[in-house]
């Protein structure tokens, strides 16, 4: 898979990324859920972009895929 870099700036961004590559990965939810280690439940919910303040599960869930997630600071210009 190519390396792609992308903004988001909400939590529905973040679920429509995860889904779709989920999808490129060709894993249904059930089993992308249990490949990330959380529920059914909360992969869907994301994928839908409902919030979640369980950040530790979501960056897991980005890490399995391969998607980093990087923070820009205010003033910081790289």
């Amino acid at each position: 898979m190519a390396h792609r870099e992308v903004d988001i700036s909400s939590i529905a961004e973040l679920g429509k990324i995860l889904r779709l590559v989920r999808k490129e990965s060709g894993l249904i939810q059930r089993d992308a859920a249990a490949l990330c280690n959380v529920s059914l439940p909360f992969l869907n919910g994301l994928e839908q972009g409902k919030p979640s303040a369980q950040v530790g599960k979501v960056l897991s869930v980005c890490n399995r895929f391969g998607i980093e997630v990087r923070l820009r600071l205010p003033g910081d210009m790289t």
